[in-house]
């Protein structure tokens, strides 16, 4: 029940509406207050009062009573404009009514209107306030004409001291209450300015340095997108000549299209290639994109491993180095127009081969960064230096191989061509007939010859005469014989393979029948016996013979051995 009546008398709050909570907390402080001083008017007339009477007064104070009190509940129910507009009327129309009714102007009840512009303002805003000021004025003047004038007689004045004491005392309270209402609300308000101008002060001091923290983020942020982009570019360029230079296979031509691709992509005033020579004792100049390194490669220029110098050094450690010119470089070369050196080395699998030398027309142009980027370069130009060199190896050994393989191909087919019976054969169309040796007919003007080539060596030929002399062999015939003498080369290095392995696996068959039966016999009669008889089956139509001899008269060099100085039954000549 308490409960209740304290939510009642407590102000309606709506959230997010600051302006509606505040006029409703208005109307509900005025309403009451005006409430309180109608029971608090209306009982002290009643307890002055001789005789307890009510009267056409008392009727009115009821009324107005009731009509604040619905006025007051129309607010609670979100109706706080129309219970603004109606409360600062009902006032107006009561303070002014009561003056009419009484002694007119001069009625206690006019000086009421100074509490309805109160009113006004609080509740409607100063246009309000101005409106109803106008009005009160208005009325004022209107009923000073009409008594004047006499359009109305003013009611006596019968009220005693006392009432008139009560009223204007109550006036009195309720104007001061207000007044010391609106002093405060008007003091809470500056407070509250003044706290929300501290706390924007705040905020705006929060927001300056918010501001220069993000103006020296943006700063930095725009050195690390600078960097970064610095960073990618360094990265692509790298990419586009690791991919350039992978194409390129012999040493000779790699070098010039490193350096060129260096210099041209990062725009670097010298690009040049140390390699070490065969003694690991010095690094010789192998390129240069620079028209002055050129001629220093061409005077030969050379630098110790282990010098003074960045290339010296980098040779040495195997580790970047950044430098300035120098008038002292111990014959490395430097570029007149250079104002940054980089050196980075030239590794593979750890071990230094050489040196990229880097020069720049730039102040401190090489950062940790570029260095650290320019090193993978360098590494791809040491993998792609060492791809060259076993390129040009593997090219070496392979020729080295065709050669020889070229040669036992020339001799095996020499041996076939001259112990073979039938050197070839030729078919007329009619009849196939062997060739018994080699033999050059007549050139006729329509025949093609088409070599048998095997690995580069001509190992036979295709001769096609037709039988029309004035008949041309077409393009399709043409390549059909080519096409046919690249298959009968194959065919026949196969077919000769094939012979030698057979007659190798003879062989070995051979020895290994021969071992078995010589490791069986324990008298040398029998082995030297064996051997003969096996070798001889095995050589056909071939006589075979065995003898001792004496080790001590035949020192060494069987060419000194003949048939004269051994005898046919064994024994040691004389």
């Amino acid at each position: 029940m308490w409960q209740t009546v304290i939510n009642y008398l407590t102000p309606i709050k709506y959230p997010g509406d600051d302006n509606k909570s505040r006029q409703t907390f208005y109307i509900h402080i005025i309403a009451l207050v005006f409430m309180g001083a109608i029971l608090a008017t209306e009982i002290s007339l009643k307890v002055i009062s001789p005789q307890f009477e009510i009267n056409s007064f008392d009727w009115v104070l009821i009324g107005t009573f009731l009509l604040i009190l619905g006025i007051w509940i129309l607010s609670r129910y979100g109706y706080t404009k129309a219970a603004s507009t109606l409360l600062t009327a009902l006032l107006w129309v009561a303070a002014n009514g009561s003056a009419a009714l009484g002694i007119g102007i001069r009625d206690d009840s006019f000086l009421g209107n100074f509490i309805v512009l109160l009113a006004a303002g609080l509740l409607i805003g100063w246009r309000g306030a101005l409106v109803f000021s106008v009005l009160t004025i208005m009325t004022g003047f209107g009923l000073a004409y009409a008594e004047v004038n006499q359009f109305f007689q003013p009611a006596e004045y019968f009220a005693s001291p006392y009432t008139t004491l009560i009223a204007v005392g109550v006036a009195i309270v309720i104007f001061t209450g207000l007044m010391i209402f609106i002093l405060s609300s008007l003091e809470g308000a500056i407070t509250r300015m003044q706290a929300n101008a501290r706390d924007l002060e705040s905020v705006n001091r929060d927001l300056r340095l918010a501001r220069a923290r993000l103006e020296e983020n943006q700063a930095e942020l725009l050195a690390a997108n600078e960097q970064l982009k610095r960073r990618a570019e360094r990265i692509g360029g790298i990419a586009a000549i690791a991919k350039t230079i992978t194409v390129v296979q012999e040493l000779e031509r790699l070098l010039p299209v490193v350096v060129e691709a260096v210099s041209d992509r990062f725009k670097f005033e010298h690009v040049g290639v140390y390699l070490l020579e065969d003694s690991g004792q010095s690094a010789a100049l192998n390129a240069s994109s620079s028209d002055e390194g050129r001629q220093s490669q061409l005077d030969g220029s050379r630098v110790k491993v282990g010098s003074e110098s960045l290339i010296g050094i980098v040779t040495e450690r195997g580790e970047p180095r950044v430098g300035h010119p120098t008038e002292k470089n111990l014959h490395g070369f430097e570029h007149p127009e250079a104002r940054s050196l980089l050196a980075l080395p030239l590794k593979t699998r750890e071990i230094v081969i050489g040196a990229l030398d880097i020069q720049s027309a730039q102040e401190n142009a090489f950062t940790q960064e570029d260095v650290a980027a320019l090193q993978i370069l360098a590494d791809q130009i040491a993998i792609a230096i060492q791809n060259a060199r076993s390129a040009e190896r593997a090219r070496g050994a392979l020729q080295q191989a065709e050669i020889a393989s070229r040669q036992l191909i020339g001799k095996g087919w020499k041996e076939i061509a001259g112990s073979a019976e039938a050197k070839g054969y030729r078919y007329d169309g009619i009849k196939l007939e062997a060739l018994q040796e080699i033999t050059k007919p007549a050139q006729a003007g329509n025949s093609v010859i088409v070599p048998v080539r095997l690995r580069g060596q001509v190992i036979g030929k295709l001769r096609i005469n037709p039988a029309d002399q004035t008949r041309q062999l077409t393009d399709d015939e043409s390549a059909m014989a080519e096409a046919t003498a690249e298959r009968v080369a194959l065919a026949l290095e196969s077919s000769r393979l094939l012979e030698e392995a057979q007659n190798r696996a003879q062989r070995e068959a051979f020895l290994g029948e021969l071992s078995s039966k010589l490791s069986a016999s324990y008298q040398l009669d029998s082995i030297v016996r064996d051997t003969v008889e096996e070798l001889g089956k095995s050589l056909r139509t071939t006589t075979v013979t065995f003898q001792l001899v004496n080790p001590s008269s035949h020192p060494g060099r069987l060419d000194t051995i003949s048939d004269e100085t051994i005898p046919e039954n064994g024994s040691k000549p004389k």
